[in-house]
């Protein structure tokens, strides 16, 4: 018997990287969490999770959220930065 495969296309979600962002908008801390294709990186996924007062509460709250969403809790990266840096306008 064969595993079943998923025709969604979002199979490489399960083996993503899990990156954190943070950026202040209208006063408030908004967190989300980028998960980037290993073997694509140019193909990600960007979901905002939260907004909160203070950066230092949103470091926090992205801390705990990374860890909780990575396949790897030791925190390996596997994709360079630039390979998948995208425009936030």
């Amino acid at each position: 018997m064969s595993a079943k495969r998923s025709d969604s296309g979002d199979d490489w979600l399960l083996n993503a990287e899990v990156r954190t962002r943070i950026v202040e908008e209208k006063g408030r801390w908004v967190v989300s969490l980028v998960f980037v294709d290993t073997e694509n990186p140019k193909r990600f996924l960007i979901n905002e999770i939260g907004d909160y007062r203070s950066k230092q509460l949103a470091e926090i709250y992205a801390r705990n959220m990374k860890q909780t969403a990575e396949k790897d809790p030791r925190g390996t990266q596997k994709v360079k930065k630039r390979d998948y840096d995208s425009n936030n306008n």
